[in-house]
């Protein structure tokens, strides 16, 4: 047996040079679309329209694009109608924002 001094570097976990797999890969391709789409909202007239493929689960997309306008966007609202999620940074027709309170 052999007793020596240690350092803490030794006890660190060494990180695993591992590529994304596919499916992070295609998270990550789709999270770079929802930004670019995001930095094309120049006012608040401006409202975009991501029209989601077959393939694509509307509540996966709805939260993607939270996480998007979170990170890069905040302010931004959204809003889903059937397989089409809507962006823009002013008030969207139909939103519960921006309407005068009901009275009575």
């Amino acid at each position: 047996m052999r007793i020596r001094p240690a350092k803490a570097e030794e006890l660190t976990p060494k990180p695993k040079d591992r590529a994304p797999s596919p499916r992070q890969l295609a998270a990550m391709q789709r999270d770079e679309e929802i930004r670019k789409a995001l930095v094309r909202l120049k006012s608040d007239e401006d409202i975009l329209a991501l029209e989601l493929d077959p393939a694509e689960k509307v509540p996966t997309m709805r939260i993607a694009v939270k996480k998007a306008i979170a990170a890069h966007r905040p302010g931004t609202n959204m809003a889903v109608r059937g397989r089409t999620i809507y962006v823009s940074t002013g008030v969207l027709p139909g939103s519960r924002r921006g309407r005068p309170p009901k009275v009575g």
